[in-house]
Parts: structure tokens; C-alpha cells; sequence
């Protein structure tokens, strides 16, 4: 790993040593690297494992309903739906939209066309506390920044970062599309002590270029009501998933430059493996019984009586 934590740093530099290629440093700067190599990688690694295991990392979204109103607009941070729901405080569901089939006599209830979520027959009541649960795309701007500027400010609670968008990211780029950075990992990355990763729960525009990112849990070690330190928005901090990212990266930068085709198969039996392990993780994330042998052994139920 990068000696400042950073899952983007990380990558770039694996990325480099899978080519060992030094025109890359003379072409291709980190900055570029994360907005046309990595970002699309992470994008195609995250629906690869989101589409394939049980264990794909649902998120939830506020989805507040009006009445008579059909057509809602997705954000692109929208994979899957899930459910759309709405809960009590005990975070019981009290009521859903179920989805219907296309030629049911009551309509549909509930249908995606496009990035518009529409709604027929159309609600019939105000459901502000609705959510929509669902499994992200991977479709948003990664980005890393040192921070330590006014344009990028903690609050007193821990629990948003104010950030103005005219200063530029270190590397990558904002997402200015509303809700684009719901559901990812805000990770700050001290000098000394613990670095932190949080869930944004909420990412939206405030006034000129000015947007707010609301933590679903608050910081505990970052200085409150203080600049940020050096921070980024990226996937979670999995050695798994980097290994995947950076591999599938170099894959298609490789496909930029004229290697040969044993370093290029080289690079694509570690994506591969990288691949295979990042999909045995998330298959067994959230596994309810251990693994058990089907066939008696010492260890089963058949063969130890005072059991049965």
C-alpha cells in the first residue's frame, strides 16, 4: 500500500509496476490515470461483484414521494433496486411499493425507464420518509485530495464536510451530479494517528460551488469544525478489491501500449486471480452458517449421539 493510505495512490502505483513502462511517466500523469484508467476499471470490477455474489453492499437513498406526481429521477449512483419502503424509527418497514407486472390490471406500481423511476398508477398520498434500497453501479468521479485548505471544512459535529468544487482535486475530479457520491467511502488520511473511513449518505448541492457531503456516522479522531486533512472518496479499504481495480487497470492501459502478449497474459492471470478472491469475499460476506462437510464425519451430528 501507498505510505499514505490512499486506495487511488495505491493503485496508480501498481498500476505502473504491472507495465513497468517509464514513457508512462512521461504521457500519463496520476491525475489522468484516475479520471480515464482506474475509474472505469473500479466501475467495471464493482458490477462484476455486485451482479455475481450474494453479498453485493446494499445502500439506501431518501426517495420522499408526492402525491400525483409519477416521474423521479435517479441518481447514477443507482445499480439495483432493491425496495422502495418506508420504515418506522425502531427501523421496522411499515409499508412497500412492490413492483407488478407490465399487464397487471392495477398497473405496474412501479417501473425504471431510463434514469426516470415512474410510478403508475401514481401515488396517492405524500410518502416523505420513503427509501429506496439498492446496490451501487460504481458510476462516480473518483478523486483524492492533500486537503489542509479552507475550501474543504469539517463541522463541529463530525458528521459533514462543506467542500468548494472551483479547487481542484490532487487527483480525479468532482461529481457534481446530485446523490452521485451516496452509498461510497469518504476516507481521510491522517499524517499520524488512525485513518478513518465513513459512509456518505447524502451528497448535495448548496449554492454556486459549494456542495455538502453528510456522513451516515460521524469522524472520531478528525478535528471538528477544522480543514480536512488530506482525503478521498474512493472504495473501501479492501486489499482485495485494490489488487482487482489495479489489474483490470493495467489491462486497459496496457491495451494503450504495444506490449507483448506474454506480459499482457502476465497481467491478465493476476486480474484473474485478484478477480477470484475479491469474489470469494463478498460471496461469504455475509454468510449466516459456517461451512460444514454434507458426508458423517467425527465431527457431525450423526456420529456423536448425545447430540441428537
Amino acid at each position: 500500500m501507498d505510505s499514505s493510505g490512499s486506495m487511488l495512490k495505491t493503485v496508480i502505483e501498481r498500476v505502473r509496476g504491472f507495465l513497468d513502462d517509464p514513457d508512462l511517466e512521461a504521457k500519463y500523469d496520476d491525475d489522468y490515470i484516475v479520471r480515464h484508467i482506474v475509474q472505469p476499471a473500479f466501475a467495471s470490477v464493482v458490477s462484476r461483484v455486485n451482479n455475481s455474489t450474494t453479498g453485493a453492499v446494499m445502500q439506501r437513498l431518501a426517495m420522499p414521494l408526492t402525491y400525483n406526481v409519477p416521474d423521479y429521477q435517479l441518481p447514477p449512483c443507482v445499480g439495483e433496486v432493491w425496495r422502495i419502503c418506508y420504515m418506522d424509527e425502531s427501523g421496522r418497514v411499515l409499508q412497500e411499493a412492490v413492483p407488478r407486472g407490465l399487464y397487471n390490471l392495477r398497473g405496474p406500481n412501479w417501473k425504471i425507464e431510463g434514469n426516470i423511476l415512474s410510478f403508475l398508477p401514481h401515488p396517492n398520498a405524500d410518502y416523505a420518509t420513503m427509501e429506496m434500497w439498492y446496490i451501487h453501479s460504481g458510476d462516480y468521479s473518483l478523486m483524492y485530495t492533500t486537503g489542509s485548505v479552507a475550501a474543504f471544512v469539517l463541522n463541529a459535529n463530525k458528521d459533514e464536510v462543506t467542500i468548494n468544487t472551483s479547487t481542484s482535486p490532487t487527483a480525479g475530479q468532482w461529481d457534481r451530479r446530485p446523490s452521485a457520491y451516496v452509498g461510497q467511502m469518504m476516507r481521510v488520511l491522517h499524517t499520524t494517528g488512525v485513518h478513518e473511513e465513513r459512509i456518505i449518505s447524502k451528497w448535495e448541492y448548496v449554492s454556486g460551488t459549494t456542495w455538502k457531503a453528510t456522513l451516515r456516522k460521524p469522524f472520531t479522531y478528525a478535528t471538528g469544525g477544522a480543514n480536512m486533512p488530506a482525503f478521498e472518496i474512493a472504495p473501501e479499504g479492501s486489499e482485495n478489491l485494490y489488487e482487482a481495480v489495479a489489474a483490470a487497470s493495467a489491462l486497459k492501459l496496457a491495451s494503450y501500449r504495444k506490449l507483448s502478449g506474454e506480459h499482457f497474459g502476465m497481467i491478465q492471470a493476476a486480474y484473474r486471480d485478484a478477480m477470484k478472491t475479491v469474489m470469494d469475499h463478498y460471496s461469504n460476506l455475509q454468510m449466516r452458517m459456517p461451512k460444514s462437510w454434507e458426508k458423517d464425519t467425527v465431527d457431525n451430528q450423526l456420529t456423536q449421539p448425545w447430540r441428537i
